[in-house]
């Protein structure tokens, strides 16, 4: 799923642009175009790619769900298929002859067993492989348990791969590998910053795209945290939090959540008056949450503006 680094590195390279989107090309901290192409070429990578971390999470426990109701309904035939051949009258078939069908279909000793999800997916397949070995046609699992044992081991078989979480693997290392990508263009907009004039890293420019500049002994206090935003609305079909405004001294909105019982988390980042509570995962349907919003700069976040709360669906 997206994480609170990458978020935070996002929310630095959007600022980049809006003021960058400002600046005429004669001043000189506008970024030359090599440097933005590389800043927006790397911001849309590492968006997509957070966003396919949340969507393969989300697929992960769909398949994972997939699995577990499979497997379960493979137990239910399974245990048919050896209630079937226990029910064979001794007019059609010899202990001797019972015991060794038992054994074909991997019922060791003629006995039921433990059925943990390991063996049910053996004794699936064994029921698959062995039927058509079975000389007496009256003593395999009948066509349609048999049918229906294919099916279930089928979607076992395909949701595996992505229950057991390799693909939500590979989408969070290319993610991370998209979130260093742009961690390293973040920087180097900065050094550009410290290099457009001879105020280098003092310069007050940083300020705008949410950097520190350096402060030098017996300079004037910092800048001021951000006012709190509001009043702030909710709009509960796109589950945005909108500000009228910017508040004084914010370079960014941070949208935090808390669901009832729980604890505060960021919900999401813009250099906007709208942002939304879910950037960093979805909403879990039927929970309370409470949602606010927070200016942030250089100095860190202000204080929160109006809480609203909404159940969510």
């Amino acid at each position: 799923m997206p994480n609170q680094t990458s978020l935070e590195q996002i929310e630095l390279a959007e600022l980049t642009q809006v003021v960058d989107d400002a600046r005429v090309a004669t001043d000189p901290f506008k970024l030359i175009a090599a440097t933005r192409t590389l800043l927006d070429t790397r911001l849309a990578d590492l968006k997509t790619k957070d966003a396919a971390t949340l969507t393969t999470e989300a697929g992960r426990a769909t398949a994972s769900a997939n699995v577990r109701a499979a497997l379960d309904q493979l137990r239910t035939l399974l245990r048919d298929g050896f209630h079937f051949i226990q029910g064979l009258g001794s007019f059609a078939i010899s202990d001797a002859d019972r015991l060794g069908v038992f054994t074909a279909y991997g019922w060791e000793s003629g006995l039921v067993g433990d059925f943990n999800d390991a063996r049910i997916e053996s004794l699936a397949n064994q029921a698959i492989t062995a039927t058509p070995g079975i000389a007496d046609p009256a003593h395999r699992y009948p066509a349609a348990l048999l049918a229906l044992i294919t099916t279930q081991l089928g979607i076992v078989n395909t949701n595996q791969p992505l229950a057991t979480g390799g693909t939500a693997q590979a989408a969070t290392d290319a993610r991370d590998a998209a979130l260093e990508l742009l961690q390293m263009i973040n920087a180097r907009v900065r050094f550009f910053y410290c290099n457009a004039s001879d105020d280098l890293d003092q310069t007050a420019e940083l300020v705008k795209i949410g950097r520190q500049p350096r402060r030098a002994s017996g300079d004037a206090e910092p800048q001021p945290l951000p006012l709190a935003p509001g009043p702030v609305t909710l709009n509960a079909t796109a589950l945005t939090l909108t500000a009228p405004a910017l508040p004084d001294h914010a370079t960014t909105l941070r949208a935090y959540r808390r669901p009832a019982g729980g604890t505060a988390e960021l919900a999401g980042t813009s250099a906007t008056a709208t942002v939304s509570v879910v950037q960093l995962g979805p909403l879990t349907s039927g929970v309370t949450y409470e949602f606010w919003l927070v200016g942030k700069n250089s100095q860190g976040e202000g204080p929160e503006s109006n809480h609203i709360t909404h159940v969510a669906t």
